[in-house]
């Protein structure tokens, strides 16, 4: 979904703007949506995320979680969870409930958005923190809630993991943001043996994690801000994700033989928090979004369903060690009427660029975005 949605993201962001979401996190928050969707809701939000609607979702989804979460490192760490948040009252559908029990080990639980909407976000808000860590403490607000608010289906996504060998040299660095003004940063470097590939449009690296390097962090660098915005208006161009590779592997850095690299990398947090809604329905999906046209019919009987928002929030952190990050997403669904002394390459980090975290034994990209402007770590 990610080649869909991004490009009308990063067409709506600042040039100094990080821009990191997960695709894994919103697949799953919208999955919720797309097992209660039907007719044309349903193929629109099938198309976006890239799933067949004839296929068994639920069943796919508990297969995929449970490879995902098993990474059989004890330095790598994944949680998923999700929840459905139903307005008390809500004649939700027994049959919906069971799917998303059992596919997406989502638990029902019921909150009083109209008589008590501060409580209601407090619970949701609650649970988001404690399933990231407490990197992200807030995703929905009060103040979206009230006596047309029918449910609020919840992702979050929790990965931590110590690179494979740590960086253990710094030294501090200026780094060009998107708009060309320069900030000092503190910058890890070390040299070692990385899928890497070097184009005339710029450097791409695969550092990985853990004792088996079955998750990596891959660094896209382009070569100027004309080519980054270039790669940001098409996705599959430049074959970031698997099974969207088309037939240019400029980037497939799975294929890639390992070699001697010297990689100069910011030490930096970054977060984004924004509504993903206009982004969808760019992408492909407005009917669920549509008081006229959605049907989520499948999630509650006697009602006109459709989705008010989709909040997104991501956090990563990135240092010596390794990688720390965090995703949730909440849909809201309401009631309508109806210098080098060895003689190896080079990658300085100096740049806007972007990344991904990713998952190459399922192929899943767990995080994916730009950073223009890190926040340096003390």
């Amino acid at each position: 979904m990610t080649s869909k949605v991004y490009p009308h993201l990063a067409a709506a962001a600042d040039a100094n703007a990080n821009l990191f979401i997960s695709p894994v996190s919103l697949s799953q928050g919208l999955g919720l949506a797309f097992i209660g969707a039907r007719g044309g809701t349903r193929e629109e939000i099938g198309r976006v995320l890239g799933w067949d609607s004839a296929r068994n979702v639920p069943a796919l989804i508990k297969s995929y979680n449970a490879q995902l979460t098993d990474t059989g490192d004890a330095d790598t760490t994944l949680g998923i969870a999700n929840a459905l948040w139903l307005a008390k009252g809500l004649p939700i559908r027994n049959e919906y409930v069971a799917e998303a029990r059992s596919g997406f080990g989502a638990a029902p639980e019921t909150v009083d958005y109209a008589g008590d909407p501060t409580g209601a976000a407090a619970r949701i808000n609650g649970w988001v923190s404690r399933e990231t860590k407490g990197r992200i403490s807030e995703i929905v607000s009060s103040s979206g809630f009230g006596d047309d608010t029918a449910a609020v289906l919840t992702n979050a996504l929790y990965f931590k993991a110590k690179w494979q060998v740590p960086f253990e040299e710094t030294e501090t660095r200026s780094f060009t943001r998107g708009d060309g003004t320069r900030i000092p940063i503190t910058m890890m470097k070390r040299i070692g043996r990385f899928d890497y590939r070097e184009t005339r449009e710029g450097q791409a690296i695969a550092l990985p994690y853990g004792s088996d390097g079955r998750f990596v962090m891959e660094v896209f660098l382009p070569r100027d801000a004309a080519t980054l915005r270039r790669w940001e208006r098409d996705m599959r161009g430049v074959d970031f994700f698997a099974g969207e590779q088309g037939s240019n592997d400029r980037f497939a850095l799975a294929a890639e033989q390992e070699r001697e690299v010297r990689i100069i990398l910011p030490r930096f947090e970054a977060r984004f928090d924004e509504s993903v809604k206009a982004a969808l329905i760019a992408a492909g999906m407005p009917s669920a979004f549509d008081s006229s046209r959605a049907d989520l019919s499948g999630i509650a009987s006697g009602m006109h369903l459709a989705i008010d928002d989709v909040a997104h929030a991501t956090f990563l952190r990135v240092d010596e060690e390794g990688t720390e990050a965090a995703a949730a997403t909440a849909v809201t669904v309401q009631v309508v009427s109806a210098p080098i002394k060895r003689d190896v390459p080079e990658m300085v980090v100096d740049r806007p660029f972007l990344a991904t975290v990713r998952d190459r034994k399922s192929g899943a990209v767990l995080f994916f975005g730009r950073i223009a402007d890190p926040t340096a770590i003390p």
